[in-house]
Parts: C-alpha cells; sequence; structure tokens
C-alpha cells in the first residue's frame, strides 16, 4: 500500500493524475452526448493538460532565485530542464495527433490552445487565475463531444455548469490551503485575493449551487449523473472542512485530484 501511496504521491507532483482525470472526464461526458470517443482526441486532451499544467508550474519557480516553500514548486524547481524538455516532447507528441483529429475538434481545440497560451502569458496579472483556469479545463475535456454534437439540452448545459463548479472548487480549494506558500514565494490566487475567509464562503456557495441543481436535474430526468457531479463536490467540501487532517502530507492534492477519477464509475453504469 505504502508502494502505491508513493506511486500516486509522484503521479501527482507530476500533474499525470490532472490529465487522466480529463480524459475520464471527457469520456463520461462522450457516453452523456452520445459520441463515440476516438482514441486520437483523448491522448491529444491528456498531452495538452498536462503540458499546459507542466508549463504553469515552470513558469513559477522559472523566476525564483530562493528554494520554493511548497513540495509541487520544489520538485518542478530541481528538475526544471527535465521538465521543459518532456513538455516540448508533450507537445510535439500532441501536435503529431492533429492530422487525425476530426475537423470540429481541431478547430475548437486550436481556439482552447490560444486561449491556455494566452493564460500562460499573463497568468501573473491575473486576479481570480483559477476562473480561467476552470474554464479551460472544462472545455478541453468537452471538446471532443461537444464540438461534434449537434445540439445540446439545457439539461445538459447544466451538467456541464456542475463539471466546471467542481473544476473551480477543486482550484479555489488549494489556493486555500496554500495560501501560506503561496504568499511566501510571491505568488498569486484567489485566496490572497480575497483572502482566506471569503474562499471559504465560495466554496460553500459553489457547494450549494451543485446540491440545487442536481435537484432541479434529478426531477426532471436522471439523478445518476448531477449526482455524481454533486459526490464530487460533497467529496471537496470534506476535505475543506477537515482541513487540518487533509494538510498532512498535501493530502487535499491527492484526494482533491483524484475526485476527477470518479465519473469512471458512471462510464459502467
Amino acid at each position: 500500500m505504502e508502494i502505491l501511496i508513493r506511486f500516486y504521491r509522484m503521479c501527482n507532483l507530476l500533474s499525470l493524475d490532472v490529465a487522466a482525470g480529463a480524459v475520464i472526464c471527457a469520456l463520461y461526458f462522450s457516453k452523456l452526448l452520445s459520441v463515440p470517443p476516438k482514441i486520437q482526441g483523448m491522448l491529444a486532451l491528456g498531452f495538452v493538460v498536462w503540458v499546459i499544467y507542466t508549463v504553469d508550474r515552470l513558469l513559477d519557480v522559472r523566476a525564483m532565485s530562493n528554494p520554493a516553500a511548497s513540495e509541487r514548486h520544489q520538485f518542478h524547481q530541481r528538475y526544471q530542464k527535465l521538465l521543459w524538455t518532456l513538455s516540448f516532447l508533450a507537445a510535439l507528441a500532441a501536435i503529431s495527433i492533429v492530422p487525425f483529429l476530426r475537423t470540429p475538434v481541431l478547430i475548437g481545440g486550436i481556439f482552447i490552445s490560444l486561449l491556455a497560451g494566452l493564460y500562460l502569458l499573463v497568468q501573473k496579472q491575473l486576479k481570480a487565475k483559477e476562473v480561467f483556469v476552470a474554464a479551460i479545463y472544462t472545455s478541453g475535456v468537452l471538446l471532443t463531444s461537444f464540438s461534434v454534437t449537434s445540439e445540446v439540452s439545457y439539461i445538459e448545459c447544466l451538467l456541464i455548469t456542475q463539471l466546471f463548479i467542481v473544476a473551480l472548487i477543486n482550484l479555489l480549494l488549494f489556493s486555500w490551503f496554500e495560501y501560506d506558500t503561496d504568499k511566501q514565494d510571491g505568488h498569486s490566487s484567489f485566496a490572497i485575493q480575497v483572502g482566506k475567509k471569503t474562499t471559504g464562503k465560495c466554496l460553500f456557495g459553489l457547494g450549494t449551487i451543485n446540491f440545487l441543481i442536481t435537484l432541479w436535474i434529478g426531477t426532471q430526468t436522471s439523478w445518476q449523473a448531477p449526482f455524481l457531479f454533486l459526490l464530487m463536490t460533497v467529496v471537496l467540501i470534506f476535505i475543506f472542512f477537515f482541513h487540518t487532517f487533509f494538510l498532512v502530507n498535501a493530502r487535499y492534492r491527492l484526494v482533491g485530484d483524484a475526485v476527477f477519477f470518479m465519473p469512471a464509475i458512471g462510464l459502467f453504469l
């Protein structure tokens, strides 16, 4: 068990679990929108998500002269050259898949890539970068299915909103936990901009919205999909509520990112 935990912790430091979670969520929305998934699109999504998250960390530590305060930034600081090389190779791998993508997916992918590039360029100036990242993440997850769907119902739009809220809660939660280390390293975050108390209120507010959306969808159609997103939300709020326990060894990161594996349950129901 200890070996598995160490392995997953390394995957988490490398953001490999984030990329895997994005692919799982994309597969789940392909099922919800009745769009047969293609392996090329899923591979491209995994590569691009990993590159964005890794480069984001590398840009954070690039200008730092002192050792980073957080374990994640220390890791990226220590292995900067290797991670820049791997990011470049992953980007090339994503580009090599482009000729095999469906045209609507390709067009949408170019637009999202431009947004992601813009984010990486101006991330230091953004006051609430978590909202921007959550929007890019959600767009990337939806790209392979939404871009080739002729019609999307309002129920499906609400499910998409739920995914965005889960992604945003995840990021705001991390900014709450990493308030001190981010401040020490000179990084900006939502929690630093508005304070930990307000951030906590936002977490509960967003959780309440997802709960209300679940109730509404459940009374109109099936409970399965909205309840799954609500369950993801509950896990994240649980981490916040028991923050003392989850602060130890950055457990909040391990569990907080693992919630995006939960849509895998929906793939088999």
